[in-house]
């Protein structure tokens, strides 16, 4: 143990400087100085005496735990913590009310300021962000700290000093609340105490579906989603746009239009390259203006969401939708949102960030896992998936989204579940 700790607290050292030049210059290139200011431990402007920290490492995981905040703050004095600007804004923006501040560097001396500035009694953490002095110290100012809708890294238990680390930090959580069996499991393998790690579900069903008003549905030149015969690839990273280039041409040449939400904004301009290199037209949805007429880019051209917030507007209308992530290291994306809208979906063969729920709707034809098979390359395999789902008829296509959808609508009532047990234990009230 002693060997595990000097290690980790030697590799701080050394990043020490380069994890300053970066949280500089986040600040000045975000123009948040609160950045650098919470990130060392530095805390001001709390307008509220708060007892219960919910972390959310970014912006996905602040829409991830939005319905759990709500109910949670009917009793409760919360801020919101995070690592990032963009999930600061989003919190920031569903809940003014609230505190919310930049989650510390795992340096012994700046968590113990930033905890001692807001003397919180609780601690949840929304998915798995594990900084072992954090949990360390959390544990010494008896703090109760929970995970909630827990993941992990799959094989994490098979890097032995990561998983010395890791199962030490662990042991100071109070309660560990895994989205799924299939991810208890992974946890058990790292040797933590069983009778403090449960399957309640994954939070991720709560999520509930954009309601666009009437009016709204109406202003045709404003409303991004009024074509029913388009392809959407939701939260993609690299390589998908790749690997479905020849898929996306014959979609085009058959008149249906193509829609992509990279997962990463930043990665748009070289996604719309890649598409002008090979002579398709790409549109951006920030240049939309009021007068923006659908039609502009519906046939033989690709819509690229550029914008934060947007991607849930046209998951109605979509015929069908592939949620990227799937040939990413970093696994597939949230199936959820797609599959309460209803819709039929595609996800690449890296399915482990939600193993168990996929494997739920395959067993039942409600989504399509586009499997590596050894016979044909990945791009022939693709093809031959959008090829099919193309010539499905659309009684077809909606029985497929009906299934994903009543599948995801058995666990609507997850949030209570999470709030009921979190009462009872005494971290929230």
């Amino acid at each position: 143990m002693f060997n595990n700790k000097y290690i980790y607290s030697f590799a701080l050292l050394i990043l020490l400087p380069f994890l300053l030049i970066y949280i500089i210059f986040i600040s000045i290139k975000k123009d948040d100085f609160n950045f650098i200011k919470n990130r060392l431990g530095i805390l001001n402007k709390i307008n509220n005496t708060n007892n219960i920290c919910i972390h959310c490492t970014s912006l996905g995981e602040v829409n991830g735990a939005k319905e759990l905040i709500k109910e949670i703050i009917k009793n409760n004095n919360v801020l919101i913590s995070t690592n990032t600007n963009s999930g600061k804004i989003r919190a920031c923006e569903l809940f003014p009310d609230l505190d919310v501040v930049y989650f510390p560097l795992d340096y012994k001396f700046i968590v113990s300021n930033w905890l001692k500035s807001l003397k919180i009694k609780s601690m949840i953490v929304y998915e798995t962000e594990i900084w072992p002095n954090f949990y360390k110290i959390c544990g010494y100012e008896n703090i109760k700290l929970c995970i909630v809708n827990a993941r992990i890294q799959k094989n994490l238990h098979k890097k032995k000093f990561v998983k010395k680390i890791y199962a030490e930090a662990l042991e100071n959580c109070q309660f560990i609340l895994c989205k799924s069996n299939y991810e208890k499991k992974k946890y058990l393998k790292l040797g933590i105490n069983e009778k403090n790690i449960f399957s309640i579900g994954n939070l991720k069903y709560a999520y509930k579906p954009q309601v666009i008003k009437e009016e709204d549905q109406k202003r045709k030149s404003t409303e991004f989603s009024n074509t029913k015969n388009f392809f959407l690839m939701a939260s993609t990273h690299d390589p998908d746009e790749k690997n479905f280039l020849q898929a996306i041409q014959e979609l085009l040449i058959n008149e249906i239009s193509v829609v992509i939400a990279p997962r990463h904004i930043e990665r748009s301009k070289k996604i719309a390259n890649m598409f002008r290199d090979i002579g398709i037209s790409v549109h951006f949805l920030s240049n939309a203006s009021k007068n923006y007429v659908l039609g502009e880019w519906s046939i033989n051209a690709v819509l690229i969401i550029d914008t934060f917030g947007d991607l849930s507007k046209f998951y109605s209308n979509a015929r069908y939708v592939y949620v990227g992530g799937g040939y990413s290291r970093r696994g597939v994306q949230n199936i959820i949102e797609p599959s309460i809208y209803g819709k039929p979906i595609l996800v690449g063969p890296n399915i482990d960030n939600f193993y168990e729920e996929i494997m739920s709707l395959k067993e039942q034809d409600g989504i399509t896992v586009i499997e590596d098979v050894a016979s044909i390359s990945t791009k022939e395999s693709i093809v031959k998936h959008i090829r099919e789902f193309r010539n499905l008829n659309d009684e077809t296509l909606i029985k497929r989204g009906d299934v994903a959808k009543e599948h995801s609508l058995k666990f609507k009532n997850i949030v209570e579940k999470y709030v009921e047990f979190l009462k009872q234990k005494k971290v929230i009230s």
